[in-house]
């Protein structure tokens, strides 16, 4: 149960192995066998140190701490699997998002004797998962930005009013159908592609005689 354990987790590209290992834990002495990659993830190498839940629980996030050691208990008293996502600080004082999994077997009394499972360090699937999130909104900010200047033109080019008009035609059309403005404006737009952008507007009862002052 302590062999290496790669893992492959979209975002990252097929290269992208996150870190990842076994363990093995004795829920009644406390004593523990790690696997290379769990002494990774911890920030240590194999053999230096010795692997105790006490060591595991030092490395917690403190905020982590006690439901960890909750379900640990839970595991130990009524047996069963536990999964949980976590925060470990390794040695160097770094913070690494891991997933745990661990499951108890019984002795031949019927009492949880022992819990195996893995561990997998989700930092950098998690940190991908958030650059690429990040980088989607603002392309998609972008992209209703263009829609509503498109949509503005169209108004001011139907109705003869200015910019600042054209937008608080398709703000009040916006509140009035409790759509958001760049919605709007792409319905404006896919009717201009289908030649019926004149009869929306009127529809829309924006389409009347508006001029601004002069």
């Amino acid at each position: 149960m302590t062999s290496s354990l790669d893992t492959y987790l979209f975002p990252l590209l097929a290269d992208g192995v996150c870190p990842a290992g076994t363990l093995d834990y004795d829920l009644a002495s406390g004593s523990m066998t790690w696997s290379e990659g769990v002494y990774g993830i911890h920030g240590f190498r194999p053999g230096q140190i010795v692997p105790t839940l006490e060591v595991l629980m030092a490395h917690q996030h403190a905020d982590d701490r006690g439901p960890f050691t909750h379900l640990l208990k839970n595991l130990a008293d009524n047996g069963g699997q536990i999964a949980l996502l976590h925060r470990v600080v390794d040695s160097r004082g770094r913070q690494r998002q891991v997933f745990t999994s661990l499951h108890a077997t019984n002795d031949g009394r019927g009492t949880a004797a022992r819990a195996t499972g893995f561990m997998v360090d989700l930092t950098r699937t998690i940190r991908e998962e958030t650059r690429l999130t990040a980088e989607a909104a603002v392309q998609g900010a972008l992209a209703h930005t263009a829609a509503i200047e498109q949509a503005k033109g169209v108004i001011r080019a139907l109705l003869g009013v200015s910019a600042d008009t054209a937008f608080s035609i398709l703000a009040a059309h916006s509140q009035h159908t409790n759509t958001k403005v760049h919605v709007v404006a792409a319905t404006i737009l896919n009717a201009v592609d289908e030649g019926t952008a004149a009869r929306l507007l009127k529809d829309c009862g924006t389409l009347r005689r508006r001029r601004d002052p002069e």
